[in-house]
């Protein structure tokens, strides 16, 4: 009986420590500041940085034609992987809608919406947030199995003029975040 009991306060201090550390994990999480700050999160898995990033041709969010990396050939781009379902996503866009406009066609924009089953949805949503660059579709999710994307979204990737990976970012981008994006890809790169 002595023994039964012995193992019985040993599980209940195990299961108060676990709590405890959840607790103090949680807290942690929940009052650091992700946005605003530089850089953001990076994504474990990413394509390594001064990779070629992977080109694609997939479907025009709402049809008419493709959306291809190679037509951003020669400049610097910024890739978002969205979807519509997804809150930091639809936060970000009029970010993204403003720094596209900023860097003008010296940074090629592109979004991919990813494994998204409202694409009308998605589109209402670029729409009101004045996005203006070119968005593809990805429902089946083969372009971000290329590019590495985790379970979580929105994901960025930072190219260069050649289209190797300067950087990548997990989660909401502010307007300053992308802003120091766009600089640092469109400053030559030393190879």
């Amino acid at each position: 009986m002595l023994l039964g009991s012995r193992r019985a306060t040993i599980a209940l201090a195990v299961a108060c420590l676990l709590m405890v550390g959840f607790a103090v994990y949680a807290v942690h999480v929940a009052t650091k500041k992700t946005t605003g700050t530089f850089p953001i999160t990076p994504v474990p898995t990413a394509l390594p940085r001064g990779s070629t990033a992977p080109s694609f041709d997939i479907p025009h969010l709402g049809g008419g034609g493709t959306v291809s990396l190679t037509e951003a050939a020669g400049r610097p781009v910024v890739i978002n992987f969205f979807a519509s379902w997804c809150s930091d996503c639809r936060a970000e866009l009029s970010a993204f809608a403003t720094a596209s406009r900023h860097a003008g066609a010296k940074v090629a924009f592109v979004g991919v919406d990813t494994f998204d089953s409202a694409p009308g949805t998605a589109e209402s949503l670029l729409r009101h947030a004045g996005d203006a660059y070119p968005v593809g579709t990805d429902h089946s999710g083969a372009v971000a199995a290329r590019y590495r994307i985790p379970n979580g979204l929105p994901v960025t990737y930072f190219l260069d003029s050649a289209h190797q990976v300067v950087g990548e970012a997990l989660g909401q981008q502010t307007a300053s975040d992308l802003e120091h994006w766009v600089a640092l890809i469109e400053r030559p790169r030393r190879r």
